[in-house]
């Protein structure tokens, strides 16, 4: 039997188990009742929790892209498939609070953190060039014990009086994408979103759009980081995902992934306020006025509070698709090139431009929410929206350069936003 100890905020709160046949369980270890949570799916109890449950939390705390995978695997000499191996090697740094540490590393993993390691603007984006020409590579370099979630490509580091390698256990600040190649500007594209859906008022996470020795690169600010002075701290969030026990390979809710009602149901049985699903519909409203098909179950999460409450954490990594499709005669992607849809159905509907006032008022009374203020809140939002990206646009148009892809998004943005309002007093 193979085990890693599991820290949360640097205290064991339990034991990962994998056995000889690849079998994996999660004990916690005997706890104060008032300690934060692990994860919504696991609440603390005496008895072990099962491969059942404890997969999907550990898988959704590393990269998913099988050929990522099997980059670290070759690295490590271990099987891509086993997550229980890969968290042996980089699981010292994971999304939220959470560590995993091999008890013979224990001593190091205590009074030996690691360190950090400068990085000048041509080693940074010399790593972006490799991210960009080698997407299926593996994403660390020697030392680096970090890990993070999902399919595209990125790197994590520390910034303190200047960019670093963190090695070891010590904690990274940012996160840098190069963005997905088969979209020209993506990660542009999804710095303008997230900008434009925090001057609309949400919270977002805030990102910059850099360049590193002639490569660019959307750079986020680590929302699960707190920074005083020279001194970084945890702060533990899980996605939707961990927190309804499913797998990262079923994150779409046409997959059997999360839903939108399922969200806002797993939110109020966390006993979390009424302003949290207020937070995410408008959330899930502007991903669908922005035509971004990604909001699946892994993008959006919750932070746990200390005293064991939680809230809605930032949005992140939302893009549009609309700029990149050929488009019907109704302005809108075809049906066919993938990114016609939503991730995330509003009242029985996903296609972008087709939710009309009988989706919101099913989404009203299914999600039961008032449905004058859903229909404000959508109304105001198309209205809102294109104002609030033209502004984003001047703002960054340093970063803009000559990018063709604001021209296009604004046009596609605002012709969605028109016909939303539209339908929201028409029944197709």
């Amino acid at each position: 039997m193979k085990e890693l100890v599991t820290f949360l905020y640097g205290q064991p709160v339990g034991i990962l188990q994998q056995d000889h046949f690849g079998n994996r369980k999660f004990q916690f270890v005997p706890q104060d009742s008032r300690q934060a949570r692990l994860s919504l799916a696991m609440p603390y109890r005496e008895t072990p929790y099962q491969r059942s449950i404890t997969d999907p939390f550990i898988e959704g705390l590393i990269p998913e892209g099988e050929a990522v995978r099997q980059s670290f695997a070759d690295d490590f000499g271990i099987s891509a498939k086993n997550p229980f191996a890969l968290l042996e090697h980089i699981g010292f740094e994971c999304a939220g609070a959470v560590q995993f540490v091999r008890p013979d590393e224990i001593d190091e993993f205590i009074h030996i953190p690691g360190e950090l390691v400068a990085c000048s603007d041509k080693e940074i984006g010399q790593r972006i060039r490799a991210l960009s020409s080698s997407p299926r590579g593996s994403w660390t370099v020697n030392r680096e014990r970090w890990s993070l979630a999902g399919a595209q490509s990125k790197f994590a580091l520390r910034w303190q009086n200047g960019w670093h390698e963190a090695t070891g256990s010590e904690p990274t600040t940012h996160i840098f994408k190069p963005g997905i190649q088969d979209f020209r500007d993506q990660a542009l594209n999804e710095h303008l979103c997230l900008k434009t859906l925090g001057l609309v008022g949400m919270q977002v996470a805030e990102t910059s759009f850099m360049q590193f020795d002639g490569q660019s690169a959307i750079v986020v600010n680590r929302y699960d980081r707190l920074v005083e002075g020279n001194t970084v701290y945890r702060v533990h969030q899980e996605d939707f995902c961990q927190a309804t026990s499913t797998v990262p390979t079923n994150k779409y809710e046409s997959n059997r992934g999360p839903s939108a009602l399922k969200i806002i149901n797993t939110l109020r049985e966390a006993r979390a306020p009424e302003t949290e699903v207020h937070k995410f519909v408008e959330g899930l409203i502007g991903n669908y006025l922005l035509g971004a098909p990604d909001a699946h179950g892994k993008n959006y999460s919750i932070l746990h509070l200390p005293d064991g409450g939680v809230q809605l954490a930032p949005f992140y990594d939302i893009a549009s698709g609309l700029p990149y499709e050929h488009v019907d005669n109704d302005g809108f992607p075809k049906r066919n090139d993938g990114l016609r849809m939503a991730a995330m159905a509003i009242g029985g509907e996903r296609r972008f431009g087709r939710v009309s006032s009988r989706h919101w008022s099913r989404f009203a009374r299914e999600a039961k929410i008032n449905e004058e203020w859903l229909r404000n809140t959508v109304s105001a939002m198309t209205y809102a929206l294109p104002i609030c990206l033209a502004q984003v646009l001047e703002n960054e148009s340093e970063a803009i350069g000559n990018s063709e892809l604001p021209s296009k998004l604004y046009q596609k943005v605002e012709h969605l936003c028109a016909t939303t309002q539209t339908l929201l007093a028409h029944d197709l």
